[in-house]
């Protein structure tokens, strides 16, 4: 949900600089040979796609050189045994009390 907040974000501040831009540019005095707004806009928006996909894959590989997914399956399998051995003592508890 933050990605996709983060990936609007990107994009909004890339159309934005890119709207601002075009007047610049042609206050500038630049050649009709430079490529067009919309070209801009497409080549701004495959580098911060590349550099998002970048990121991910180098997120991706942390997660996996850490072992994030078998700590965490340890951590869950932990809390579970806990939990059980919680309810075997709550229960061990009422058929003490119910048998007295």
């Amino acid at each position: 949900m933050q990605v996709q907040r983060s990936i609007k974000l990107v994009f909004g501040l890339v159309l934005s600089l890119s709207l601002i831009s075009v007047p610049l540019a042609s206050a500038a005095g630049e050649s009709e040979k430079s490529p067009g707004l919309f070209e801009r806009i497409g080549n701004t928006a495959k580098k911060v796609g590349n550099k998002i996909e970048k990121g991910f894959t180098k997120a991706g590989k942390k997660l996996e050189q850490k072992k994030v997914g078998e700590k965490i399956e340890r951590k869950l399998n932990k809390a579970a045994n806990k939990t059980a051995q919680g309810f075997k003592k709550a229960g061990d508890k009422i058929d003490k009390k119910l048998n007295n």
